[in-house]
């Protein structure tokens, strides 16, 4: 049995990534409305019928929709949030009918199962506007073959050996790319949030994330880690072929062959499928072409 892996959309105007494994999904993230969601669970061949459960990283409007949280009530959705982001979520008339219907689960930094048999291991990240989280998503599709794991981190200023050591071993890592550094001081934004954004409690850089991803390969044994795809793009302050160019540039100084994916907003891409063996997961692109190293 194998793992999809598809992330339906990344960026400040919107984030969603679907798991899914036995024709049953898990969505991390909820920045789309329910028709938009609907369209990019589609155009991967899901539905919001496969949607069994959630989890929210932080509480920014780019990764929870009120209408999404609606839709997950009618259709009996469990949602995992922090008790730390129940205050920002209390002004979502949306997270109020989730919880009266007791669709509202905890997350603390213990990993947990989903009711699907998902292993979630939340990792607390640095990132301002209330408590934010990775994850490390274990599935383990038989008896006897391996787990399949994937790493996300987006929406972080920096990065410690805890969070690349937490990463370590996974089939495929999602971590943020948000901006080039020039790019970003340029840019017409406000120095506040050019200041934030560079801060330690803002998003990480094209440099950053290639730093993070060198130092996950470096506790990674070869081929462990098959797929790296870049997130949460910025469209004013950085370029696609930049920022794919920097994690090959890092990923080529390891020694390893690893397949670079930069996420979009305007899309879901990429869209990955991981099939266990015995000794390392094999790993096939399934829709668009992905970027080779």
């Amino acid at each position: 049995m194998s793992v999809q892996i598809a992330v339906l959309a990344s960026g400040s105007q919107g984030n969603a990534t679907l798991v899914q494994t036995g024709g049953s999904g898990f969505l991390l993230d909820l920045g789309l409305g329910p028709r938009a969601l609907a369209r990019r669970l589609e155009s991967v061949g899901s539905s919001w019928e496969q949607i069994a459960s959630a989890v929210l990283t932080h509480t920014h409007g780019d990764h929870v929709n009120n209408a999404t949280l609606v839709q997950m009530t009618r259709l009996r959705i469990t949602l995992y949030c922090h008790e730390g982001h129940r205050k920002q979520l209390g002004r979502c008339p949306g997270f109020h009918h989730l919880d009266q219907a007791g669709l509202v689960r905890h997350y603390d930094e213990r990993p947990f199962l989903t009711p699907t048999g998902l292993r979630i291991e939340p990792l607390e990240l640095r990132h301002d506007g209330g408590p934010t989280f990775g994850f490390r998503v274990e599935a383990k599709p038989s008896r006897r073959a391996r787990s399949i794991a994937m790493g996300y981190m987006a929406d972080t200023g920096s990065w410690t050996d805890a969070m690349a050591d937490a990463m370590a071993q996974v089939d495929l890592l999602g971590v943020e790319f948000n901006h080039d550094v020039e790019m970003q001081r340029r840019s017409p934004r406000s120095y506040a949030l050019i200041a934030r954004n560079l801060g330690d409690w803002g998003h990480l850089s094209n440099h950053q994330g290639a730093e993070f991803v060198t130092a996950v390969l470096e506790r990674s044994t070869p081929g462990s880690v098959r797929h790296v795809v870049l997130l949460h793009l910025s469209q004013q302050c950085n370029d696609p072929t930049l920022a794919v160019s920097t994690a090959r540039a890092a990923i080529r100084a390891s020694g390893r062959r690893v397949a670079v994916h930069a996420a979009t907003q305007a899309t879901a891409f990429p869209n990955v499928v991981v099939t266990p063996t015995r000794r390392r997961a094999a790993t096939t692109a399934t829709q668009g072409s992905f970027l080779p190293f």
